[in-house]
């Protein structure tokens, strides 16, 4: 059956990873750890962002702690946390579909790429995709670079990539490589937050497979 788009880029943590549950509960266990009172859902979700910095100087005290020890500490803690997490409902379908439909995917994230190539085969995806490109470090900075690099090598024709992720910054990444851009509220950042990005916002991961279809 005809599709919109050639090639999809997703992200991974909060798109493909249902993972929120991960992040909030190694947060709350270095706020734990400090004294300070657990952080609800809604308020790290209205508090998330890229670079992962902003999140961490509304979080804690950076002039009191070591940043790139905080980053050590939150990633020991989702790794265990990471334990009790899934793919998100209907990730896996939406991935066989668009594969069996002869589409090109990717994964683009911001995480640290050993880390994701581990966790993407851990959750038994990692073959799906014929790129997985995540970040040389744990600071989540932007992945604008690593889309742009991923697309000229790819063939894509202008119109016919769609980008798929949770945050404002997958907005702001398809619209420097010139994609279509589809938003979660699944994800890690708050719907309202997301409205306010111009991208197509989307409940459900499912909702994809008729978007995409021509």
């Amino acid at each position: 059956m005809p599709m919109k788009y050639t090639h999809i880029i997703w992200d991974w943590n909060g798109t493909l990873l249902d993972d929120i549950g991960a992040s909030l509960a190694s947060v709350n266990d270095m706020l734990a750890a400090r004294g300070e009172p657990p952080m609800g859902k809604e308020r790290y979700k209205e508090c998330i962002g890229t670079p992962i910095i902003r999140f961490y100087e509304q979080a804690f005290d950076l002039e009191k702690e070591d940043y790139p020890s905080l980053l050590a500490e939150y990633n020991a803690g989702y790794m265990k946390h990471l334990e009790s997490c899934g793919l998100t409902e209907g990730a896996e379908h939406a991935i066989e579909f668009f594969a069996a439909a002869g589409l090109h995917q990717a994964i683009v994230s911001s995480s640290n790429n050993a880390q994701l190539c581990e966790n993407a085969r851990r959750f038994g995806v990692y073959e799906k995709f014929e790129a997985v490109l995540g970040a040389a470090d744990f600071m989540a900075d932007s992945k604008i670079d690593r889309a742009r690099k991923y697309l000229t090598g790819s063939g894509a024709e202008k119109g016919r990539v769609l980008v798929v992720g949770d945050l404002e910054h997958d907005a702001e990444m398809a619209a420097e490589i010139g994609a279509d851009c589809v938003l979660l509220t699944s994800g890690h950042e708050h719907p309202e937050r997301l409205a306010r990005s111009g991208a197509v916002i989307f409940d459900k991961i499912e909702e994809l497979i008729s978007f995409v279809q021509d």
